[in-house]
């Protein structure tokens, strides 16, 4: 067998890298931060703790890099959803159903746990968290706007219609998201009836 060459050993260390943070993201919305060790997270990606190392320094490291990895599939969720041919509210319906699916949820649970608790995180940990947050907002609260411009959204102020509503799914989330993944759908139209027309 030819021996690998630099592509090669860059894409396996890119996939092992990857395969370190979904497994550090689950872990960590399992078992929160401070109960999260290096080693659970070892055991999930199905790699040894030294060769953990390798890749990151600390847990820390593994959090942040997590999240920040995680956050670019975010970036390109709200890209894609922005080129739908849906309505507002079509595109409002079509994130939280992508929020309740599996794997995606481990990131609100993840932010959950980090904002609930009093771990000490690392500053950067906590700018990216505000960034997140920021982030949710500005892309939803425009949707949310148009969406009663239409007519689909009751008359109320739209902020407080989006911190309602990020609310509610951040809860569901974080408590247990198995029994609303079955008929996702006619779930997701009855979480979003607290704020439709129809």
């Amino acid at each position: 067998m030819a021996p690998l060459n630099e592509d090669q050993l860059t894409q396996i260390r890119i996939e092992r890298k990857n395969q370190i943070m979904k497994a550090a993201l689950k872990v960590f919305a399992e078992n929160g931060i401070r109960l999260t060790k290096v080693g659970m997270i070892a055991k999930e990606a199905g790699i040894s703790h030294g060769l953990l190392y390798h890749y990151f320094h600390s847990k820390d490291e593994v959090l942040f890099h997590s999240l920040e990895w995680a956050m670019e599939g975010t970036d390109e969720l709200f890209r894609e959803i922005h080129t739908l041919s849906l309505s507002p509210l079509e595109k409002i319906k079509y994130f939280t159903k992508v929020a309740f699916t599996e794997g995606n949820s481990d990131i609100f649970r993840v932010i959950q746990h980090i904002t609930r608790s009093n771990d000490n995180i690392s500053n950067s940990t906590e700018q990216l968290i505000e960034k997140v947050g920021k982030d949710y907002y500005e892309q939803l609260l425009p949707l949310i706007k148009q969406a009663q411009i239409d007519g689909d959204i009751i008359p109320h102020d739209p902020d407080e219609l989006l911190n309602l509503y990020l609310t509610v799914v951040s809860g569901i989330i974080v408590e247990d998201i198995t029994w609303i993944q079955t008929d996702l759908g006619s779930k997701v139209d009855l979480i979003l009836r607290m704020f439709t027309t129809r």
